[in-house]
């Protein structure tokens, strides 16, 4: 532990020392941020992690990087900014991945690393954080894709025109000042030529102009790749998102969220081909839109009416080298993207599957009233008359969901207590396998009672009785798997029996597992900590103790924030 500490304390020992160099901190201060430092470590090398220690670390040392921001503005003085402020985000950095690494099943931890990189301009790593996240969470949240194709849509396509832009500006500063000097090369060349000297000139200038000719050529392609640079980049921003929200879909198909996403992003796309990709499609012509020949060779804007014949025929040619360069780059059918039918296919699948859902409709509805002009007339006076049938008749828009059994809670708490009291006076007068038997009947047999038989998965877990009904059923397999009962003439005999020594036991456990399993899926795996306790004490007592820790992560991944803490409370109560 402490050659861990010492190490990465060394790490910082040049930031330190510029720190001391520029004078913006005194000895008692950098004694007090080592001391901190070593304290925060330590607090990290402890076997059981605790995000609060890393939450302590990091805020520590943005409160350093911000007081120095402070004393550099009021010093005046900017010298060692790489060597100490990228020290401290590198390590801001290190501490963020640790922690994403240590709580994978925590969102919100791996949400501030990507808040983080945004705020610092790391866009390459938010773009692998994203895919990092939808590896871990893609089946948890599926918010998580909208929020990952908003990303690549927005955010990601203006960092990339930015970055871009200034590249390009670097490049055609250097062509500029490349030119130039050729230029001042051959103003020298040919202006003071000897006679005996004339065939030497020669072939320099005839290099010279080819080298001009070369410059010529690359500033001419530098200008067509910015002219085209929106263009480009936000057609691969929705090729990304549309791959982001149909990878999710494919994992949550159910999720009317990303379907209601997949509208907007293919709205936004028959808008940008309609209007920026149809034109180049089209064969260019004398007098095209302003989309296509708004801009000249060197970026600036056309003139409406031209001065000669000549001019209006190159930039004729520019606009259809143009055209012809970013149609290569297009692999959609224009046509149909452009037209709508993209966006009609998803909206009537959205229909089909939300058929009775107001919200979503009205959602729908909202998108298309946006880019009318891309919906067709017959689908909106679906959409519409879908709403009117919704709204003035309320009680068809909520039918009775098939899974869930209507009734109020007061008689259902009262059914479930009463099934518990039945199921112990079956074990105290039956025995064990008829209270089993008994259970099946309940919720794996035929009967159709006020608890519906395989709906138990299906109870408010957050009922005591029905978690008092959960614990009664692992306990009688408990007692089952660990006692058997023999009847002897006069008398019963209770002896102890090893665990799966018979072959009814192993199907018992088989049978009690998967219904966990079942279990898990559903409310109960979302909101009981209770329930996630009582797999892992089935597993401990008298099933496989190897699963324990692939149950501990499934209940970090699947329980919501209030019931895993309370879960961690119950494990730590009972360690």
């Amino acid at each position: 532990m402490a050659e861990a500490v010492e190490r990465n304390l060394e790490n910082s020992l040049n930031e330190i020392l510029y720190i001391k160099k520029a004078k913006l901190f005194n000895k008692l201060e950098i004694n007090e941020v080592i001391r901190k430092r070593r304290q925060h470590e330590y607090a990290l090398q402890r076997r059981n992690k605790r995000v609060l220690d890393y939450d302590a670390y990091i805020a520590t040392e943005l409160a350093i990087l911000k007081l120095i921001r402070i004393r550099r503005q009021k010093a005046d003085d900017r010298r060692f900014t790489d060597k100490i402020e990228k020290s401290i985000i590198s390590r801001l950095v290190r501490l963020h991945r640790q922690l994403c690494y240590r709580f994978q099943s925590r969102i919100d931890v791996w949400i501030r690393f990507v808040e983080m990189c945004k705020i610092l301009g790391r866009h390459m790593s938010v773009v692998r954080l994203w895919n990092r996240i939808l590896q871990v969470h893609g089946r948890t949240d599926p918010r998580l894709w909208a929020a990952a194709a908003s990303y690549h849509l927005h955010e990601n396509a203006k960092a990339k025109i930015r970055s871009s832009l200034r590249k390009m500006s670097g490049e055609t500063d250097k062509l500029t000042e490349q030119q130039k000097k050729l230029r001042r090369e051959l103003k020298a060349l040919t202006r003071f030529v000897e006679e005996k000297n004339k065939n030497t000139v020669a072939s320099i200038v005839e290099e010279l102009r080819q080298n001009t000719e070369k410059l010529n050529q690359a500033s001419d392609e530098l200008a067509r790749d910015r002219r085209l640079l929106w263009d480009r980049i936000y057609l691969e921003a929705i090729r990304e998102a549309r791959r982001l929200l149909t990878e999710g879909l494919s994992l949550n198909p159910d999720c009317k969220l990303l379907q209601l996403e997949l509208v907007k992003l293919e709205a936004a796309a028959a808008d940008f081909f309609s209007t920026r990709v149809v034109d180049r499609y089209d064969s260019v012509k004398e007098d095209s839109g302003p989309t296509t020949e708004s801009m000249d060779v060197s970026g600036d804007p056309v003139p409406a009416v031209f001065k000669s014949k000549k001019r209006r025929k190159h930039v004729a040619k520019v606009v259809e080298d143009d055209n012809t360069q970013f149609m290569a780059c297009v692999t959609e059918d224009v046509s149909f993207v452009a037209s709508g039918k993209a966006l009609k296919l998803v909206m009537e699948s959205l229909l089909d599957q939300s058929p009775d859902d107001v919200k979503t409709l009205e959602s729908l509805q909202l998108v298309a009233s946006t880019v009318p002009h891309l919906v067709e007339d017959s689908l909106v006076v679906k959409l519409n008359e879908m709403l009117d049938i919704l709204k003035t008749e309320p009680s068809q828009s909520h039918p009775p969901a098939e899974k869930v059994p209507i009734l109020k809670q007061d008689e259902q708490r009262s059914c479930l207590t009463n099934r518990t009291v039945q199921l112990c006076q079956t074990v105290l007068s039956d025995g064990i396998p008829a209270a089993l038997d008994l259970w099946d009947s309940w919720f794996t047999g035929t009967e159709q009672g006020i608890v519906k038989r395989d709906r138990f998965r299906y109870l408010n877990p957050e009922m005591p009785e029905a978690v008092g009904l959960l614990r009664s059923r692992l306990l009688l397999h408990s007692l089952q798997s660990s006692w058997s009962k023999i009847d002897l003439p006069g008398e019963q005999v209770i002896t102890k029996q090893p665990m799966n020594s018979h072959q009814e036991n192993e199907e018992l456990q088989q049978k009690t597992r998967a219904w966990l399993d079942t279990l898990a899926t559903s409310n109960w795996g979302q909101q009981s900590a209770e329930f996630w306790f009582h797999y892992i004490c089935f597993e401990r007592e008298c099933g496989d103790c190897t699963r324990l820790p692939a149950i501990q992560w499934r209940a970090s991944k699947t329980l919501q924030p209030e019931p895993y803490n309370r879960f961690v409370s119950l494990l730590n109560m009972n360690s």
